[in-house]
Parts: C-alpha cells; sequence; structure tokens
C-alpha cells in the first residue's frame, strides 16, 4: 500500500497552483480543490482512441476523501469547467496527516465517464492481485477492496454516490470564481 496526501497527488509536473481544503466537522468528507496556474507538460491520456487532457494550465482537479468508506474520489475539471472524469482509489484507510486529508492507496480502481455513455471500468486489478500473491496486502484487505469497488459501482450506476452527487463546479466556482 503507498500512502497518499491529496495535496500531491498528479502534482509532479505542475510548478504553480493554489489549493483550498475544506473541512467541515459536520461532513463526513474532506474536499482539496486544486486550480492549476502552470503545468509542463499537460497530463494527457489516451482514452477512447484520443488523447483527452486531464491538466492544464486553468484546469481544476477536486478530490474527495471520505471519512466513512474506504476510497478517495478525484474529478478532472476543464478550463471551461466542464467535467472530463471521475478517478477512484479504492483505499484501506482515509485520514488526516499534518492537517492535509491522505488515503492509503489498495491499488483497485474505478474510473467513470460520464461524457461516454456513463461508461464504469476498473483499472489496476492486476495490481491488487498481485499485491496480494506478493503479500503486501492481506487476504482481508484485497476482500475488502474488490467488495468496496462493487459498491461503489452499484452506488455510481443508481446515481447515490455521494461525491459524483456533489455539483463540484460550483464548488470550484464559490473557490477560484
Amino acid at each position: 500500500m503507498r500512502k497518499k496526501l491529496v495535496s500531491k497527488t498528479y502534482m509532479r509536473e505542475v510548478s504553480d497552483y493554489e489549493m483550498v481544503i475544506i473541512n467541515n466537522e459536520d461532513m463526513d468528507y474532506y474536499l482539496c480543490i486544486k486550480k492549476i496556474n502552470k503545468i509542463n507538460p499537460p497530463f494527457v491520456l489516451h482514452e477512447f482512441d484520443q488523447d483527452i487532457v486531464h491538466i492544464d494550465n486553468g484546469y481544476y482537479i477536486v478530490e474527495y476523501t471520505s471519512k466513512n468508506k474506504l476510497y478517495n474520489a478525484r474529478v478532472y475539471i476543464d478550463n471551461n469547467k466542464n467535467v472530463i472524469d471521475y478517478y477512484f482509489d479504492i483505499s484501506s484507510e482515509n485520514g488526516l496527516e499534518d492537517k492535509i486529508p491522505y488515503y492509503d492507496d489498495l491499488y483497485l480502481d474505478v474510473l467513470y465517464y460520464p461524457n461516454q455513455n456513463d461508461l464504469i471500468e476498473y483499472d489496476d486489478m492486476n495490481e491488487l492481485e498481485e499485491a496480494l500473491k506478493d503479500k503486501k496486502i492481506t487476504q482481508e484487505q484485497f476482500d475488502n477492496a474488490i467488495s468496496t469497488a462493487e459498491q461503489l459501482v452499484t452506488e455510481i450506476k443508481n446515481k447515490k454516490n455521494d461525491f459524483i452527487n456533489l455539483d463540484v463546479v460550483s464548488i470550484v466556482e464559490r473557490y477560484f470564481s
């Protein structure tokens, strides 16, 4: 497992950014909103037979770290405030370290593409299986990762996922008008 701080995820090539972390005691999650001012080169993924820019100058990353569910979620938003896609890291633990949300990445990911007919995919199942085989994780952690991912997919399909149901664009506009 790898502990990941939300302040550092997907920030390798970013040289200038603004960040807001929201920890409202009444909420069961933390939000981290990052506005990318300068990245070189842009972060591009080849998906659906095309190159799709996920992070570029003027783009946003909103991360949702649940206090009660074992995943961390991220949405990529372009400079016109259009949602690109969602990425969920299944975790074994979430928390705060020096007031920064973190998650212990359990290898398995769920990807949600609202602009591709609501396509949902699993990613890195092979990494999860290798981690079990190499005894980096226990059978219980493996089973919990699978169960969490399946529950997450059901929530997404039924339009009941807390993060996807947030109006992330309005939240971005509230903090970065």
